[in-house]
Parts: structure tokens; C-alpha cells; sequence
């Protein structure tokens, strides 16, 4: 990414020639594709955007974000490309990515160069934000250049619009044009501009201080002569207050609208006699400019947005409703025509068409692939149900069909403990059985993606026993079990059940493609995790070809979730990893968002696990969606732990493992409760709390002995040897290797075959046993895992040494295991290390971070001495602003400093030496 900074917005001179420079023309790739403007708000983006549009003889095509309370969704590309969209909020219904797809075409058949102008990106929605993701890589080769406006002061760290606009900013083809506020130079020759001669002193002494360089706030003060109100507020309504009292009425109710207004809104909005002078009253004060031949727009947002927030709220339900009778009389004015309505008649406090409109807005979204916004219209509509007599007939269905699909779109949006709740509000109410069954269905679903596996389980069953036996949905419901068996870990009833299944499973896209998903998901992953991966790998890919042809997100990304886990377990780790980057990609396109955070903790996983550590916390750090199910945390959260604990930040672990244990604890969930109990029982070892470490690994055990999987009970094996043997509690290690091995054999017994991490466990759990047997330890291999093999090698030395054996064959290992732990920055082992071997005198080369950083850290830290902001660090690494938040405020803990300035002097402190 090049990032460049503007000293000065006065003659435009500087940002045009970035822009310039960025025009399609002699488009290569290494060059600009989408110009990512940013900066508070009154800073001159809009201005500098328009400025270029002007001059740049592209076609330009250009829309902007709304701020509503429920999100319109693509709204700047329904602006900029009315004719793609139809009056559903989205684009038109289908397959999503194939939509994307055309919507991609048309910009790139709209004129021989073309410039997209997205504005107020930290207003976006989740489906606009899907989208511009696509088209940055859809017109890559294109002579096609986006430009996106956005607040910097707007989008906090933990916003979802955060995470975009890091992923934008770390692309090599995007230009960031930051704004900052005018130095005093700036303001003065803006004032010169503006008053035809130079400024006095106390003048821009004045404007320097009332307005901080904001070039926005500098004109509307300069506008008020001597007259110099306290707030920006005080400066709009006080030039309001001058103008005409139509023009008044007039601009309150634009506000109301949104920054653009159609004029055929406006004349529905005001008596014909007072609309041409109330209009030219506004724009000879500058309050509004022409946008397009039949459209205006405040001059800024800040004006509308004051206006609004300026009206009573008597005043502001009166513009709301008359808003919304423009619209209902004009429909084609609306860029989205029963979303704005919703929002309007809403705000009016007009319950009934209120209801009526947010019922078609979220049928809408749903039709355009933006869940998202359909459950935000669907809340809407049950929040003004209570208030409509005859809600049933007003709304098109009745309130059990506005449960169902309200808790179906907030599942599609991945808040699936809100999905629970609105199902559990149907069930209180329902009498019939069959409809009765299909709550229990959803319900269940619902409640194993957020955790609960009791209520999973309870609905499941109860889902059996209310379906009918000639029901259509008889074997969608037993796939479902089937799911759970394989999700549970009892890999061989999921096979069994699966190959029942899978022959009865509709192929045709007019029938239900649940079973066949489900059966091929659970035949694939059960196959690998029993040892069988080629066959497992079979089903998956045909899973994934599957997913591909009909196109159904939630197929495709289970796809990508089960496929790259897989590969982690066969040891196919690189395959894992490009695979689980080509998911986190293609998600928003492909309409599987829900699945991003399993994708992306695939990706910490596989890069944890081929010892790319650095990348695999950075990564971790990126995901940030407040809104999900903290559930889907865990897939993120467990593998990031593992890496945090093997560096010895056993305070950043815990947190994560809090935060998994209140989502896992009280559930007999094998896989993740199992990993989450190795995790616990490997931080109660290294805080020296060996004998709750080993109670932690009993525990696990009673449910992981219960599932169909060796690598799980190995692993938690391993992890109970170690604690025991430092405990020298032989029996009790001896115990957990007897149970592992019963385990194993009744797998096998039945066609399992173990996975080459399960050898490794086993083998590390027989040389934790033995100790100093120097034989043992060089029978542990870590396969991909460096950091295992690391640990083995130092065991290894540590046992030749103790028995007096081969000093160079144990200088050898040390020097090995001691290069990896310093690549890693795996801080405790490379403490033992340098220990034993300064105990053994021998020299090793690995040395590790200065300071007790790691490398990643080192390096920000040195970024931090030369007073780069978190955002200026994250431009420079390619990361995320909010992961290089994350690095300095570890930085600081680890350096008991409490501020950026101390840590920088200490930095420099730290060169000098």
C-alpha cells in the first residue's frame, strides 16, 4: 500500500496529481486501484474527490453510504447503478456471487475508464462492504478506479468498517490519501482564498483555535465575520436562521431525507409556490449545490446532519411521515423504496405502514444476500407488531412466520444466540406438531452454533419424536444427527449413519440439498479424522464440487471450514492455508461471511502449526465482528492461545481461554473441550500448578475417552504425562497411557487407523514417561510442527548430558532446538535451553528478542522510538491498526512502561546501546 500524507488541501494542487497519477490509463500491477481517502470530518474529501471527478474525463459513477437506523443495503452502488438493482434493496435475487459478477461487468462496460466513487465508507453496510471487497479484485485488470471516501474520527478500532479498511490499506494497489487538518499556513492562505486578501494575525490566531485546521469549520467561521459561535452547531443554525422561513422548513426537511435529495422529493415536499425561491435561497447560501441535473445535496454532511439533529421531536416525526408520503406517492425517488419507507414511517411514529414496510424491506434484503439488513428490518417489524391492530393482515403473515424467518436471517447473519431466542419465542406459542418439529429443527441448529450442545441435542431429539414418519423432512432431520455424531466426534456412527444416507439424498436443485451436504460433509471429515484421508479427502472434494454447482453459501463454506480442518489433521498444512485464504477472500463474494471466523482460525492453526508465528497472531488479531456469536471465537481464540502460551505470555492466554471456557464449560463438546482442557492444563503447568493441570486432564478425558477420535485423547494424554511426571506421579501417568492405549485399540478394532499426530502424541506422551532416555526423545518427530521437534531435540541433549553421553551429538541439538525457539520467539524454551547448556558449557547460537519481545514486537517497538502512530505502524507492516494496537499495548505490559513516550525513549536508550 502507498500511503500519502497532504500537507495542504488549499489548491488542491498536490492531492489531485496523487489522484492523477492513479488514473486508469496506463493501468499495470503495480498500479493503483482504489484510492482509499481518509479523514475527520470537514476535511475537504468530498471536495477533493469531486474536484477530480470533474477533471478526469472517465465516466464517473457515484453513491454513497446511508446512516440508518436499519441498514439499506448496497446503497451507494443502488445510487450509482439504479438500473442493476431492483426495488428489493439488492441486487437481483440468484446466485450471489454471479450477481457480483455482473455488477462488476456493468461498471467495467460503462465507458472506456471509469471511476467508482463509494463515499462515507464508515456508514457502509455489511453487504456494501461484501461487495467493494469483490470488485477491489474483479476489476483488477479493468481501466477501473475506485475511489472511497471515510471518516478516520468515524470508524473505531473494534468497528467492523475497521477491518475493511485494513484489508484495503495492506493491498499493494491501493493508494490511503490521510487529510489531516491545515497548519497555520494552510489556514491562512485558505482565508486569503476566501476574504480576496491576507488575514491578520489575531484572525488566524482566532480560526487556528476555534476550528483546529478543520478547512469546514474555517469557512463557516470566516462566513460569520465577527461573529465567532462556540460549536459548529451554533455556526449552521445561526446562517440558517438568516434565510428565508421556506427555505428553513425546506432545509429541515431535506435533512431528513439523507445529504441527497431528488428534486421531485422536494417539490412532494413543499407547496409549489415556495420550492424554486426556498431552493435558490439555499444554494446562494451555500447550504446546498447541485449534484446532478434533478438533485441536490448539503454542501456537507455536517450541515445535514446538524439540521437534523436540530429538529423537536414533534418536528422530526412530521418530516419523517411527510417524507415518507412523498416516497409512497413517487416510489421511484427511493433508492431503496421499502427500506426508506420502513425507516420513515418508523421514525414518524406510524406503526402500520411502518410494520408493512419493514416486512417488504427484509424480504427484500434476503433476496439481495444481505441477511444482515433483513434481520434489522425483521426486529423492526416485531418491535411495531404489538402496536397494529390486525398486525396479521397488515403485515402479510402472521407472527409465527415473523419469528421464523426473523430468527432465520439473524442465523444467515451469524448472531445465532438471538436465532435461539426468537425460536424459543415461536415454540412458547405453537400448537401444531409438524410446525412444532420444524422449531425443534431450526432450534437445534441454531443452539450447536452457539455452543449449547444440551439444547442441541434436546431439540434434535425432540425434532425426531414430533416429525412424522412420511414427512419430507425425515432425512434432512436425520442428517442433522448425523451432523452432530460427526460435530461430537463420534466419527464411526456418523459414517454409518452417512452411508444411509447419502444414497436417499436429493441431487436435483428442485429438492431439499440439505441431506446431501450434510452426508458428504460428515462421510468426508469422519473418513480423515479415522485415519482414512484419501477416501475422506474423496468425499470433501466432492462436497466442495458440490457447494460450487448449486451455489448455496452455507454449503460452500462448510466447504472451505470442513476441508482446510481436515488438511491441518492430515498434515496437509500448506494445502490448509491457501486454501482457508482463498475462504477469508472469497466470503463476502460468495455470501458465507458466517463462516469467516472458523475460516480464519483455520489459518491461525495451519500457520501455528508450520511455526509462522508472527503471521499467525497478526492474523488472529485482524477478525473483528462484535456482533458474533462467541461461539465462533473459539476457532480463532484456541490455536492463538497454544502460540501465546508457547511464548510465555501466559496473561494474554488466560484471557483467550476465559473467554472459550464461558462458551465451552458445562458442554461435553470433544473436540474443542478437549483442546481447551489441554490448553488450561498446559498454563496450570507452566504457573508451576501441576496437580490442577492434572485435574484439568482427567476431566477433558471423561469426554474425549467418550468420542470416536485418537488425536484427541492423545493429545490430552501428553499433556497429562508431562504434568504427572513433574509431579513424579508415576502411577499416575502410567494410568493416562493406559487408557490412551485402550482407547487406540478399540478404534482400531473397529477399521480406525491412527493419524501421524496421533503417533507423535503418543510417542511424546512414552518419552515424557521415561525421561532421560535419550532413545525416546529422538523417536518424537513433530512432522510440521517445528516447535515440538525443538522441544524434542533439547529433551534429547538433556538426556545425553545426564547420562554423561556424547557431548558434540548434544551441542548439535542444543544449537538446533536453540535456532528454532529464537525463530519462534519461544522465550521459555529458550530459557531451559540456554540454561542447560551453560550448565553443560556448551555455546548455542539462537538467541532471542531483546527485552522479552518478540520478533514482530522488536520490531514495533523500534517503529514505536521513531514515533509512529498505530496507524503509521500498521501501514508500514501490513497489518491492521487494531493488531498493531494490540502489539504496542503488549509491548508496553512487557516493558512495565506506561506510555508511548517512555517506551520510545527506551527504545532509543536500547539502540544507542
Amino acid at each position: 500500500m502507498a500511503r500519502v500524507s497532504v500537507p495542504e488541501l488549499v489548491g488542491r494542487r498536490a492531492e489531485l496529481a496523487a489522484l492523477f497519477a492513479c488514473e486508469p490509463a496506463a493501468r499495470s500491477e503495480q498500479h493503483t486501484r482504489l484510492v482509499l481517502v481518509d479523514g475527520d470530518a470537514g476535511v475537504g474529501k468530498t471536495r477533493l474527490v469531486r474536484a477530480f471527478a470533474e477533471r478526469t474525463g472517465a465516466t464517473v459513477l457515484t453513491g454513497g453510504c446511508l446512516q440508518f437506523e436499519a441498514d439499506i443495503p448496497y446503497a451507494p452502488f443502488v445510487e450509482a447503478l439504479p438500473h442493476l438493482f431492483t426495488g428489493t434493496a439488492g441486487p437481483a435475487a440468484g446466485d450471489r456471487a454471479a450477481e457480483y459478477r455482473r455488477i462488476a461487468d456493468a461498471i467495467r462496460a460503462a465507458g472506456e475508464r471509469v471511476v467508482l466513487v463509494v463515499e462515507d465508507l464508515h456508514w457502509a453496510d455489511a453487504a456494501t462492504r461484501d461487495l467493494l471487497l469483490f470488485l477491489h479484485r474483479a476489476l483488477a485488470t479493468a481501466p477501473v478506479l475506485i475511489i472511497v471516501t471515510c471518516r478516520a474520527d468515524e470508524v473505531p478500532a473494534h468497528h467492523p468498517v475497521a477491518a475493511l479498511v485494513a484489508e484495503l490499506s495492506r493491498s499493494r494497489h491501493t493508494t490511503r490519501l490521510h487529510l489531516p487538518p491545515l497548519d497555520r499556513d494552510g489556514v491562512a492562505a485558505l482565508a486569503t482564498g476566501i476574504l480576496g486578501t491576507p488575514p491578520p494575525t489575531e484572525l488566524v490566531d482566532t480560526l487556528m483555535a476555534r476550528a483546529e485546521g478543520n478547512p469546514f469549520f474555517t469557512e463557516e467561521l470566516l462566513a460569520e465575520g465577527n461573529t465567532v459561535p462556540r460549536t459548529v452547531r451554533e455556526i449552521i443554525m445561526t446562517r440558517m436562521a438568516r434565510l428565508t422561513a421556506p427555505a428553513q422548513r425546506l432545509a429541515r426537511l431535506a435533512s431528513v431525507v439523507g445529504r441527497t435529495v431528488p428534486h421531485d422529493l422536494l417539490a412532494a415536499l413543499v407547496p409549489a409556490d415556495d420550492l424554486d425561491g426556498a431552493v435558490r435561497d439555499l444554494i446562494d447560501h451555500g447550504q446546498l449545490v447541485i449534484v446532478e441535473p434533478d438533485a441536490y445535496a448539503f454542501r456537507h454532511a455536517l450541515i445535514q446532519e446538524a439540521l437534523y439533529r436540530e429538529l423537536l421531536p414533534g418536528e422530526r416525526r412530521q418530516a419523517h411521515a411527510a417524507v415518507a408520503r412523498g416516497l409512497t406517492a413517487r416510489p421511484e425517488l427511493a433508492r431503496s423504496h421499502a427500506a426508506e419507507l420502513a425507516h420513515h414511517w418508523d421514525a414518524a411514529g406510524e406503526a402500520e405502514p411502518a410494520l408493512a414496510a419493514a416486512v417488504l424491506a427484509a424480504a427484500g434484503a434476503s433476496d439481495g444476500h444481505a441477511p444482515a439488513a433483513a434481520h434489522a428490518h425483521y426486529e423492526r417489524a416485531l418491535r411495531r407488531w404489538p402496536d397494529v391492530t390486525g398486525p396479521e393482515s397488515v403485515a402479510g403473515v402472521d407472527h409465527d412466520q415473523l419469528l421464523e424467518r426473523a430468527a432465520e436471517a439473524a442465523s444467515l447473519a451469524g448472531h445465532n444466540q438471538r436465532a435461539v431466542e426468537l425460536t424459543r419465542q415461536r415454540l412458547a406459542d405453537l400448537r401444531a406438531p409438524e410446525r412444532i418439529a420444524h422449531a425443534y429443527e431450526q432450534l437445534s441448529y441454531q443452539a450447536r452454533s452457539v455452543g449449547n450442545w444440551e439444547l442441541a441435542r434436546h431439540a434434535s431429539a425432540e425434532t425426531v419424536r414430533l416429525m412424522p414418519d412420511g414427512s419430507p423432512a425425515r432425512l434432512r432431520v436425520e442428517a442433522w444427527q448425523m451432523m452432530l455424531d460427526m460435530l461430537g466426534a463420534r466419527h464411526l456412527d456418523a459414517i454409518r449413519h452417512g452411508e444411509r444416507i447419502l444414497p436417499l439424498a436429493p441431487e436435483s436443485p428442485d429438492e431439499d440439498l440439505v441431506p446431501r451436504n450434510r452426508a458428504l460433509t460428515a462421510l468426508g471429515t469422519a473418513h480423515v479424522m479415522l485415519g482414512h484421508v484419501e477416501e475422506g479427502m474423496t468425499y470433501l472434494a466432492r462436497h466442495r464440487e458440490f457447494g460450487a454447482r448449486t451455489g448455496v453459501p452455507r454449503f460452500v463454506g462448510v466447504g472451505y471450514v470442513n476441508t482446510a480442518e481436515s488438511l491441518i489433521w492430515a498434515d496437509r498444512q500448506t494445502e490448509a492455508l491457501a486454501l482457508a485464504r482463498d475462504g477469508v477472500a472469497r466470503a463476502g463474494e460468495l455470501g458465507f461471511t458466517i463462516y469467516l471466523l472458523p475460516i480464519v482460525g483455520n489459518v491461525v492453526r495451519a500457520l501455528a502449526e508450520l511455526g509462522r508465528w508472527d503471521e499467525a497472531l497478526d492474523t488472529s488479531g485482524d477478525p473483528d465482528d462484535p456482533a458474533a456469536d462467541p461461539f465462533n471465537w473459539i476457532f480463532v481464540d484456541l490455536p492463538r492461545a497454544e502460540v501465546l502460551l508457547r511464548r510465555g505470555e501466559t496473561g494474554a492466554a488466560a484471557e483467550l481461554l476465559t473467554r472459550a471456557g464461558a462458551v465451552l464449560d458445562g458442554q461435553d463438546d470433544a473436540q474443542y473441550g478437549s483442546e481447551l482442557a489441554h490448553l488450561r492444563a498446559r498454563l496450570a503447568g507452566a504457573e508451576g500448578r501441576h496437580a490442577d493441570g492434572l485435574t484439568v486432564v482427567r476431566s477433558g478425558l471423561e469426554t474425549a475417552l467418550a468420542a470416536q477420535d485418537m488425536w484427541l485423547v492423545a493429545r490430552l494424554v501428553a499433556t497429562g504425562v508431562w504434568l504427572a511426571m513433574a509431579m513424579q506421579d508415576t502411577a499416575a501417568a502410567d494410568e493416562l497411557l493406559a487408557a490412551g492405549r485402550a482407547h487406540r485399540a478399540s478404534l482400531e478394532a473397529r477399521g480406525a487407523v491412527a493419524l501421524p499426530r496421533t503417533l507423535r502424541a503418543v510417542a511424546l506422551a512414552e518419552a515424557e514417561r521415561r525421561g532421560p532416555d535419550a532413545a525416546a526423545w529422538a523417536a518424537v518427530d513433530g512432522g510440521p510442527e517445528v516447535y515440538v521437534t525443538a522441544y524434542a531435540r533439547f529433551r534429547e541433549a538433556e538426556a545425553l548430558l545426564a547420562a554423561r553421553g556424547a557431548r558434540t551429538r548434544a551441542g548439535e541439538l542444543l544449537a538446533s532446538a536453540a535456532a528454532t525457539a529464537s525463530t519462534l520467539s519461544a522465550a521459555p524454551l529458550a530459557d531451559r535451553i540456554a540454561a542447560l547448556a551453560g550448565r553443560a558449557r556448551l555455546v548455542t547460537s539462537g538467541t532471542v528478542p531483546p527485552l522479552g519481545l518478540t520478533a514482530r514486537e522488536a520490531e514495533i517497538f523500534s517503529l514505536v522510538g521513531q514515533g509512529k502512530t498505530n496507524a503509521e505502524i500498521a501501514a508500514e507492516l501490513f497489518i491492521s491498526t487494531k493488531t498493531a494496537s494490540v502489539h504496542v499495548s503488549n509491548i508496553l505490559r512487557k516493558l512495565g512502561v506506561k506510555s508511548r513516550i517512555q517506551a520510545a525513549a527506551l527504545a532509543h536508550r536500547q539502540e544507542h546501546a
